[in-house]
């Protein structure tokens, strides 16, 4: 209640003061209506020319009776003044208390509220600094499972690019196979027809007749021709013993040749397709059964999946971070809505503080143009018998001097002073 105290006495202060200021203009207007106005009458009539300077003294010996009077008044009025100002300044005390003490604990519930407000606030970005930060941790982790999944996916690509060039290659190889089996076949058949060829000759042997010895020659010849194809030496030492004119011996020999000249292309040949197919086979199958395909296929998958959790607990986070977003705002909105209430309130309280101030004041004033209107009435039905005590006091040298028009003249002024200013207090009214 320090600021009610405060106040009250600024008010008291600046009452004292204007009462002290109107009862110095109070004092001197009285003054100036008993020095001045009998002196005016008296020099517009003319008297202090015939009866010179001797009135004055007398006139003047009655002016400190009269200031010490107004003064005793005016002091009597001033402590009444400060006694009633008291009273009141005691009375609306308690009234004040309670509106002061039911404003603070608005104010101490508001702050309260902000508080709060304020620490939830501070949650809710410390909630909000968190979660960023695990949203960062997940694109983190979500760049590090892509990359991962581009990786096993160019391995997949790459086995898959192998498995079909494997593939090309054995197809390749298939072909050659199948080359080779039909020359193989064709060898058989050539054979065949060469083992048919001599089984003719052999027969047609005996019916030759002139043309044996051409037959002879050209035997020799083809065999000839064979004999360095075979690596059997023995075989070729022993066509050189045999005769020139035996035809059926070289015709035996010839056949011998030509048999294992097949036999041993055929055996040659049957190896080295055999020893290509397995390769073939054993390329075909690791293509195709790699660990690296089946690892990387596996591989894709999981990453497929994982990028799925990534993706979906990347969406919940969002969510999270949006309604976290959204509390945060509405927060700050309620704090925005509590200042503005809060300033409302202290504006309806310094308002009400001046409205009351202002009426108390105004009442104040009233009361103290009431108590100078009354006091002014007060001294100014007095003024009177002072006048007749002083008139009593004077010396009757001069009848004519004082007349009783003199007399009924001196209260005019202060009648005039006291009408004047009941017309100034009416509209302060």
């Amino acid at each position: 209640m320090d600021d009610s105290e405060f106040s009250g006495n600024v008010q008291v202060k600046e009452q004292l003061g204007s009462s002290v200021s109107k009862v110095v203009v109070v004092k001197r207007g009285s003054l100036k209506s008993v020095c001045h106005g009998p002196v005016t009458d008296v020099v517009s009539r003319g008297m202090i020319g015939n009866r010179g300077v001797g009135t004055c003294p007398s006139m003047c010996a009655a002016l400190p009776g009269t200031a010490m009077e107004v003064e005793r008044v005016m002091t009597g009025e001033l402590q009444t003044l400060k006694q009633e100002l008291q009273q009141r300044g005691h009375n609306n005390r308690p009234e004040d208390e309670e509106v002061f003490s039911a404003l603070r604990e608005q104010v101490l519930r508001l702050s309260q509220k902000e508080q709060a407000l304020e620490e939830r606030l501070k949650s809710v970005c410390k909630d909000n600094a968190d979660l960023r930060d695990s949203l960062a941790t997940l694109h983190a982790r979500l760049a590090l499972q892509e990359q991962h999944n581009q990786q096993g996916s160019q391995q997949l690509a790459e086995a898959w690019q192998e498995a079909a060039a494997a593939r090309g290659h054995s197809q390749q190889l298939q072909v050659q196979v199948e080359e080779l089996q039909e020359e193989i076949s064709l060898q058989h058949r050539c054979s065949y027809g060469n083992a048919s060829l001599l089984s003719e000759l052999e027969s047609s042997l005996d019916t030759l007749g002139p043309d044996r010895e051409q037959m002879t020659q050209e035997v020799h010849y083809i065999l000839e021709l064979l004999q360095p194809l075979t690596l059997e030496v023995k075989h070729s030492e022993g066509s050189k013993v045999i005769e020139e004119d035996d035809l059926q011996a070289m015709l035996v020999q010839l056949k011998s040749v030509a048999q294992n000249l097949a036999n041993d292309i055929h055996s040659h040949q049957i190896s080295q397709l055999q020893k290509e197919n397995a390769e073939l086979k054993l390329r075909l199958e690791n293509s195709q059964d790699t660990d690296e395909a089946k690892q990387a296929i596996r591989d894709r998958d999981e990453a497929i999946a994982k990028k799925n959790l990534m993706e979906a607990e990347l969406m919940r986070s969002k969510n999270d971070m949006m309604y976290l977003n959204n509390q945060l705002l509405e927060a700050i909105q309620r704090k925005l809505e509590l200042s503005q209430e809060l300033e409302a309130w202290q504006d309806d309280i310094q308002i009400i503080i001046n409205q009351q101030l202002k009426t108390q004041q105004q009442s104040e004033q009233i009361q103290q143009v009431h108590r100078n209107s009354v006091s002014n009435a007060k001294f100014f039905w007095k003024r009177p018998s002072t006048v007749s005590s002083t008139r009593a006091r004077w010396p009757s040298t001069s009848p004519a001097t004082w007349t009783p028009e003199s007399l009924q003249d001196k209260p005019q002024s202060p009648w005039k002073d006291w009408l004047r200013r009941g017309k100034l207090a009416e509209p302060s009214k």
